[in-house]
């Protein structure tokens, strides 16, 4: 099926979206539920109500795009460029972040529980106050990403880069940490190692 399946408003169920722009565009509300959708641009788009549920994006372009309300479950995000998305006060659970570019990225205020960030690209990404409890990050980029008051516990941090992370040590409490990591969060501590 085209990108012209996706209508403002209209909520897409059960289809196989391939190809399409909408860089730039405003949308009112975007719905989809069990569906795939492949290689669109939403690059600088402008989206208000979004909406996905058990959705793989595979290859889309949301570099620059403003989600407001997004609430995301059950949802992969595959080979996607994410560089500069505004995800504000979102709501995400059960995600699937996957050799995405994400840099720059913005997702303060919201959440992403129980999620894998995996062979993933997220440095200088803002994670101020979001709550991700429970996540996992494997073979990907979290240099100085902004961790400042999120909630980590239960957080598999070992197989992030975190050069120049920042984050406060009451943030860290319940992360898991690889031994080296902790050496270099040591810092945050005012601990001093000889």
């Amino acid at each position: 099926m085209s990108a012209g399946a996706i209508v403002d408003g209209e909520p897409l169920e059960d289809e196989h979206v391939a190809g399409g722009d909408f860089a730039g565009h405003t949308m009112e509300r975007l719905v989809a539920r069990r569906s795939a959708i492949e290689g669109v641009s939403f690059a600088g788009a402008h989206l208000g109500s979004v909406k996905l549920r058990d959705v793989r994006l595979v290859r889309c372009d949301l570099s620059n795009a403003v989600l407001r309300g997004l609430e995301a479950g059950r949802v992969e995000f595959m080979d996607c460029r994410l560089i500069g998305l505004k995800a504000l006060e979102c709501r995400m659970e059960d995600v699937l972040v996957e050799r995405c570019d994400a840099r720059y990225a913005q997702f303060n205020a919201g959440v992403a529980r129980l999620s894998d960030f995996i062979e993933s690209g997220l440095q200088e990404t803002d994670f101020r106050g979001v709550n991700l409890e429970n996540t996992r990050w494997m073979r990907s980029d979290l240099s100085r990403a902004d961790l400042t008051g999120a909630k980590l516990a239960g957080a598999d941090l070992r197989g992030a880069e975190i050069a120049g992370v920042i984050v406060n040590a009451a943030d860290l409490a319940g992360a898991i940490v690889s031994p080296s990591q902790a050496m270099d969060l040591a810092r945050l501590l005012g601990l001093t190692i000889r």
